[in-house]
């Protein structure tokens, strides 16, 4: 049986007849009302973006990290 977990409940695809496709859609239009619902505020995206940011950077050191670290042979002697 196939099962998609809806943040209210779990339903059967086969009890409810949908496809796939179509209960993936209906999922989508609810988050997409929930979000359009919800009030704009400058200190949650100020936060948001933030929080990105440093996820980017990190992200960006370590791979700097890895591919110096490559790229010199050190890490080959690290792992081996």
């Amino acid at each position: 049986m196939s099962l998609i977990k809806n943040q209210a409940d779990c339903f059967n695809l086969e009890q409810t007849g949908l496809s796939a496709g179509q209960a993936g859609e209906r999922y989508y239009n609810s988050i997409r009302k929930k979000a359009v619902e919800q009030e704009f505020s400058w200190p949650g995206l100020l936060i948001s973006l933030s929080i990105a940011f440093f996820v980017v950077i990190i992200s960006a050191l370590a791979l700097n990290f890895v591919n110096h670290s490559v790229a010199s042979g050190q890490l080959y002697k690290f792992l081996g």
